[in-house]
């Protein structure tokens, strides 16, 4: 357990080894935030036309990255066999040579089927396996977030846990009771939750969990003062840039993201175009 929390302590180091006081809007300095912010890839990222949630475009976002850490985001879901897989839709329809629900698909089946790029071709690529994910990057300098799809924190946890990789896992959380439910099962594992208003904000400290291992996860509605609170208790601030959605599909220029970073007081970004964004962070 000692040698796990060194890690820990030592990955958040990591994160934050950017770190310097920053003039925000008021012109009252905050606390130390993150000047150049940890960059997660949604899916892996879009900056090339690899298969989301693939193995190769995590290794292309990996290498390509001019700073580390870097961040990955991909999601975790359980197959009919009880295997944890990596996909964001519930079925496979979309993204590879197969069809159905993947909680109703056997693992033998799952692995006969290749992943489509983002042109909607056929590729070589096979749906990873979460087990697969965690070993390829064991010895990189890399944060993986984990969007749990279903009730299988507890496996995703354990999973974690038995590959040493609790230091290097951000955990996804989109609702207070499963908070709660990642609070009590690991004290290693970063825990994000979603805080788009005080109330959400005030629920979450009753939680207690502790600041080094918690990360508030806010968007455009989360009012300033509360983005503001949450980074005086010294509790990294993250948000979504979600181009695909709010900009058709293309990426900002550099000068959005460094100010929206200054707005939000971030200290995680996570965007569609993680290879071109921690470019613009690189070449301050």
């Amino acid at each position: 357990m000692r040698k796990i929390l060194f890690l820990f302590v030592i990955n958040i180091v990591a994160i934050s080894c950017f770190s310097q006081s920053r003039v925000i809007a008021d012109g009252k300095k905050s606390n130390p935030q993150l000047a150049q912010p940890l960059v997660v890839g949604h899916r892996g990222g879009f900056d090339s036309r690899l298969p989301e949630n693939s193995i190769a475009l995590f290794d292309f976002t990996y290498n390509n990255a001019c700073s580390k850490p870097i961040g990955i985001e991909f999601d975790i879901r359980e197959s009919a066999s009880g295997s944890l897989f990596i996909m964001h839709d519930s079925t496979i329809d979309r993204t590879t040579n197969g069809y159905g629900k993947i909680n109703l698909l056997s693992d033998s089946y799952l692995k006969t089927l290749v992943l489509k790029d983002r042109n909607g071709n056929l590729t070589s690529e096979k749906i990873p396996m979460f087990s697969e994910v965690l070993q390829h990057f064991v010895d990189k300098n890399i944060m993986l977030m984990l969007d749990v799809k279903g009730k299988i924190y507890p496996k995703v946890i354990e999973m974690v846990a038995h590959m040493k990789m609790e230091s290097k896992c951000i955990l996804l959380t989109f609702s207070q009771s499963n908070t709660k439910l990642v609070k009590e099962s690991t004290e290693t594992i970063f825990i994000s939750t979603l805080v788009v208003n005080k109330a959400d904000w005030q629920s979450l400290l009753k939680l207690q969990i502790p600041s080094r291992q918690l990360i508030a996860y806010v968007n455009k509605e989360t009012p300033h003062d509360v983005i503001s609170e949450i980074s005086r208790k010294n509790v990294l601030v993250m948000t979504d840039m979600s181009e695909s959605i709010y900009n058709n599909s293309n990426h900002y220029d550099s000068l959005y993201y460094k100010s929206f970073l200054a707005k939000m007081q971030l200290g995680i970004m996570i965007t569609d175009y993680p290879v071109f964004v921690n470019k613009q962070f690189c070449s301050e």
